[in-house]
């Protein structure tokens, strides 16, 4: 989004920065959030992305093959239209519907501008598109998780729970959401400091290790990541990946260029026939002033 102003004449552009962007679609679908527990008369959830279609307007959500796209978002005279994968599980179809109704409050924002002012530096004629293309739909994901788990209401259920990687199941299901979004949705809103971190098999076939695919801290200006991000088997992720269980741990952690041990529990979930594993590590026991430190 560019905002312009005059001065002797001159028009002026101010452009808006990551940070100010993603602060815009979080209070456009904030606001959303807030219309719809009015229109309803309370805030137990799941929030459901058909009754934010509805308040926005949108005609019609058709269930419909999509082969791989998850859904679409289609423009006529008389109104939108999404069209949603059927052959995916509930959970993502209520998501994919949400990013969608995340594009409307892109367009309402008239962020497309903002997409447009990225710089990139580069001798691939195509990056420029696919640059824009990631930033808006990372924007659009933003506004879907606002919209199906707001963080106020999130965390109310989460403290219930407690902080653990035995909560995301049954947040899961109490939101219906994904399983993956449930988790890193704990990272985003903890109030207690954690890191989220997905782990998938490797290789894919005949697995020797579980691969760091993504790694979420509850703290976004502190930059943590595994010392090892290849774990080989056996290890206590192996346990995890092979059992139904919880499985505690301890990690070394590279945080802010020091690295720290950190206590860990690990589970694994599953997709069909895709396993992976998710573990939760404790930002907590870290002292006073160290490393948590913004």
């Amino acid at each position: 989004m560019v905002n312009n102003y005059s001065n002797a004449g001159h028009v002026f552009q101010l452009r808006l920065s990551a940070r100010q962007a993603n602060n815009l679609i979080v209070e456009q679908a904030r606001l959303l959030v807030s219309k719809l527990i009015k229109d309803r008369g309370h805030d137990k959830p799941p929030f459901l992305s058909e009754d934010f279609a509805r308040l926005q307007g949108i005609k019609d959500i058709l269930p419909t093959n999509l082969r791989q796209a998850s859904a679409v978002l289609l423009r006529y005279a008389d109104g939108y239209v999404i069209k949603v994968n059927n052959n995916h599980h509930p959970t993502r179809q209520n998501f994919s519907i949400a990013h969608e109704i995340g594009h409307l409050l892109f367009n309402e924002l008239k962020l497309e501008r903002y997409i447009n002012s990225i710089e990139y530096r580069t001798f691939n004629p195509r990056a420029k598109a696919r640059t824009r293309e990631k930033a808006r739909e990372r924007l659009c994901d933003i506004a879907a998780r606002e919209l199906l788990m707001p963080p106020e209401v999130f965390n109310k259920y989460l403290t219930s729970f407690g902080l653990s990687i035995n909560s995301v199941e049954p947040l899961s299901h109490i939101f219906k959401t994904s399983i993956p979004a449930t988790a890193f949705r704990i990272a985003e809103v903890s109030s207690e400091p954690c890191l989220m971190l997905m782990w998938q098999p490797f290789p894919v076939t005949n697995p020797k290790g579980l691969k760091l695919n993504r790694c979420v801290s509850s703290k976004p200006k502190i930059k943590a990541v595994p010392i090892h991000t290849l774990d080989k088997f056996p290890s206590s992720l192996s346990k995890a990946y092979d059992s139904n269980m919880s499985i505690k741990s301890k990690k070394q952690f590279r945080i802010n260029n020091t690295i720290h041990t950190l206590p860990m529990e690990s589970k694994s979930f599953s997709y069909g026939e895709y396993k992976y594993v998710l573990s939760i590590a404790f930002l907590n026991s870290l002292e006073s002033g160290d490393s948590l430190a913004e």
